[in-house]
């Protein structure tokens, strides 16, 4: 498989970004601007999983083309089409270093696991208002199931 073969599956095994509808089927209401950003950070937590995924499976030299074909296949599928909130694709980049960041912390440093960082997100989405404290555990069941995290490294290992 090629860089860019493997960046298509983890693409395709990605979830699509959410909107309220989807959203609706786990008792959460969410206008459509919280729905894009509750996306967002899915995205972004799905992101850091793939990306731990390659670094674990995939040779040095081809792990930089995986990323980058990967990135572009969500720049111009989702957020060129709207699908992931406000802002340039360069803003969401730095969020997204950010993000990692953080969760390259609470995963190494603080040893959490996949559910206590799911539960991280969900704070970080209530925090800013995207839902009501009330819809935390929905979103919890919700993180779960939108950031496969061992899908990814199932599929690094059976297409290398």
């Amino acid at each position: 498989m090629t860089p860019a073969e493997a960046a298509a599956a983890l693409f395709n095994t990605m979830p699509q970004p959410l909107s309220p509808v989807q959203l609706e089927e786990y008792g959460i209401a969410a206008s459509e601007s919280n729905a894009l950003q509750i996306a967002r950070e899915i995205v972004s937590l799905n992101l850091y999983w793939i990306l731990a995924a390659v670094d674990a499976h995939i040779p040095i030299r081809y792990r930089a083309a995986i990323r980058d074909s990967l990135f572009e296949s969500i720049r111009t599928q989702w957020w060129e089409a709207g699908r992931l909130g406000a802002g340039t694709w360069d803003d969401y980049l730095e969020e997204l270093d950010e993000r990692q960041a953080e969760y390259g912390r609470l995963v190494d440093q603080e040893g959490l696991s996949h559910m206590a960082v799911c539960a991280e997100v969900a704070s970080l989405i209530e925090d800013r208002g995207s839902v009501p404290s009330e819809d935390r555990q929905k979103l919890l069941v919700l993180l779960v199931d939108y950031a496969p995290a061992a899908e990814y490294a199932r599929l690094l290992e059976s297409v290398w």
